[in-house]
């Protein structure tokens, strides 16, 4: 059998492994998009495999650096299933919908430009994916064919995430082996912790805080309380949180909602100005039972895990134009989570200026991003082809993250190879400092660990 690392690799975006079997059974673990700043997008389509020639395709979770170049592996040829988690079906297809979106967008702007390029898929290659999905639950292995077997196990992470088992018989012998795909933290807000995979010879785990520890001492609502206080109730300021769609958006206003409803801290207007981040709350509330126990007792005391008085979803034109006239002290929750792209760009470009505003940075920035450059305090940025001198407070916080830190990928280490007799372990999904950092504390209790380069190649 053959493991071949065709994205994330020293890296944290475009996840993709190919499984090749004696048999010449394929299988693609995850088909994420590459968006990292020196990829040209249009590259995503330059697979180095045959599409056509790949049996199925088993989707850890729906980010859309591990599902978004689905419709072009169908755009090229591929017909068979993609497996995946119910929840996780359900985003990908608001995820992939927008994607194509995107897509149609980049390409009609080149093209005005007279500037050469290739479309990677439209909306017909997205009904495309979701009509070949299969969705599995976890903790129930299925048969792919009379040699492959495959468990989804819960990473945490996002709603319906999922860590992945084979097991697979070759001459006689089975070998398993387990993909983490990304991992979430044990005390998340709303999503499940991860759960630590079991007998297994070959681990590929995500090492994207590989270097980082999550520095929080303070719960959710404790550090938002702090934020609110000193921007918006001891000054007349505002508060804007970027946040991814899928996850950080949801996490962030289901502490809102605990935080008004304790009554600690006197309401404040709050706006949610993304229409991913809106579809997607919906969607949790469908697959409540996915959710943890904090989640599922939150519900049942207040029905709703999102609304809450004061709260202002944007969903029309007039809802844009109410929240642009309010210039009391406010609370703005928008996509996108690095500040790249999406509707928080006018939030910033709108308050980058006002020494009374905070910018939260509640997530991963990657580097040359316009978060990243906020993070690294440059006074001048440029956002919406203009540049702007940074008067506004800029904040990070981890209690959001959807990764662990050191310490907690190497205690979900030890736990797996306490379950299992690990014969070797690849580290990818994260940036090389990252993953050498890793595999430098983990090596003080297992050896056997290798830190892929792209398209690089392992008999297992």
């Amino acid at each position: 059998m053959k493991l071949s690392f065709l994205g994330a690799a020293r890296q944290v975006t475009g996840s993709m492994y190919l499984l090749e079997l004696e048999n010449n059974y394929k299988l693609l673990v995850d088909c994420g998009l590459n968006y990292e700043r020196d990829v040209p997008r249009e590259a995503n389509a330059n697979f180095n495999f045959d599409p056509e020639a790949i049996d199925a395709v088993i989707l850890t979770h729906a980010h859309i650096d591990h599902s978004g170049n689905l419709p072009t592996l169908f755009a090229q040829g591929f017909e068979g299933h993609v497996f995946c988690t119910e929840p996780t079906a359900a985003l990908i297809d608001i995820l992939l919908s927008d994607s194509a979106n995107i897509e149609a967008k980049r390409v009609n702007k080149k093209r005005k430009k007279k500037e050469a390029t290739r479309r990677l898929f439209g909306h017909k290659q997205v009904m495309d994916v979701l009509d070949s999905v299969v969705t599995m639950p976890f903790h129930k292995p299925f048969e792919l064919t009379d040699h492959v077997s495959v468990e989804f196990v819960p990473a945490g992470h996002i709603l319906g995430a999922a860590s992945i088992v084979f097991r697979i018989k070759e001459n006689g012998k089975v070998k398993t082996i387990g993909f983490t795909g990304d991992l979430g933290k044990s005390d998340a807000k709303i999503v499940v912790a991860p759960e630590p995979m079991k007998n297994l010879d070959f681990l590929i785990m995500e090492g994207t805080y590989g270097s980082r520890f999550h520095i929080e001492e303070r719960s959710a609502e404790e550090t938002l309380k702090t934020y609110i206080q000193k921007t918006c109730i001891d000054q007349p300021g505002r508060l804007i949180i970027p946040a991814f769609s899928v996850g950080r958006t949801q996490a962030i206003l289901f502490a809102l909602n605990r935080l008004f409803r304790s009554g600690e801290i006197k309401p404040i207007r709050v706006f949610t100005d993304s229409p991913l981040g809106i579809n997607s709350g919906h969607i949790h509330d469908k697959y409540i039972a996915y959710l943890n126990e904090e989640a599922k007792d939150f519900v049942q005391e207040y029905r709703d895990l999102f609304r809450f008085p004061f709260l202002d979803i944007v969903e029309d034109k007039a809802d844009e134009e109410e929240m642009l006239r309010y210039y009391e002290p406010s609370i703005i929750v928008s996509s996108a989570g690095m500040l790249d792209g999406g509707r928080i760009q006018r939030h910033i470009a709108n308050n980058i200026q006002n020494p009374q505003c905070t910018i939260l940075i509640a997530g991963y920035c990657t580097p040359g991003t316009l978060g990243a450059s906020l993070l690294e305090g440059q006074k001048q940025v440029r956002v919406n082809r203009q540049d702007r001198t940074v008067y506004a407070k800029i904040s990070r916080t981890d209690v959001f993250s959807a990764h662990p830190d050191q310490k907690g990928l190497v205690d979900y280490f030890k736990s797996v190879k306490e379950a299992s007799q690990l014969k070797r372990v690849f580290l990818s999904h994260g940036e090389e400092s990252s993953l050498e950092d890793i595999r430098q504390v983990l090596q003080s209790d297992f050896q056997a660990i290798d830190i892929p380069h792209l398209d690089e190649q392992f008999q297992l």
